[in-house]
């Protein structure tokens, strides 16, 4: 009686891992004429691949208004949701540390924005001991590189859309570049 007991219990523990595995293959591209289907963790990201993908992705933030990242846990309807996926973008650099067991097993599949930044150029404050502050959206000339390299992400997985990916995201990038020019010089202002 145990044993059939112990049984029935590890038959669906054993399911449920086989099943991440199986919702999680390999990269491919998406197949021409059908929407990329892409989850952003944070309304940032999300936003910036929007922005970048226009009409050629269908977007999806997995983290609403108000959420902290650095908290957040995946439920399993999260994981359904980022199995599912054409792509997951998230910010990177430890925002969303209680994802990165999840996000690593479906690292095909994924993208960090942060990535595109320079490390040099990130900030390393020292009570963060050798990490740098994942928060690179308040610098916009540092979040203009990312839209850029963003473009770059979605049309390795689309390559079909690749040239308006580019195209969408050099012109974001402009726009935020003149908009980082704009906070310079009303900052130059102040006594």
């Amino acid at each position: 009686m145990r044993a059939a007991l112990a049984l029935l219990l590890l038959v669906p523990l054993l399911a449920a891992c086989g099943r991440v595995e199986e919702e999680t293959p390999a990269a491919a591209p998406v197949a021409d004429g059908e929407p990329l289907r892409v989850v952003a963790t944070t309304g940032m990201v999300a936003d910036a691949v929007a922005r970048v993908g226009g009409d050629r992705v269908e977007v999806e933030a997995l983290m609403g208004p108000g959420v902290d990242p650095h908290l957040y846990q995946a439920s399993e309807g999260d994981v359904r949701r980022l199995s599912d996926a054409d792509l997951v973008v998230y910010n990177g650099l430890h925002l969303e540390a209680k994802l990165a067991d999840v996000l690593a097993r479906m690292d095909a599949r994924t993208y960090a924005v942060a990535e595109a930044i320079e490390e040099e150029r990130l900030l390393s404050p020292p009570e963060f001991a050798g990490q740098h502050d994942p928060h690179v959206w308040f610098d916009v000339a540092m979040w203009a590189d990312v839209v850029e390299r963003l473009g770059d992400a979605l049309a390795e997985r689309d390559p079909a859309g690749a040239d308006a990916y580019r195209a969408n995201a050099a012109e974001y990038a402009e726009e935020l570049r003149e908009l980082d020019g704009w906070v310079r010089e009303q900052v130059e202002r102040i006594p």
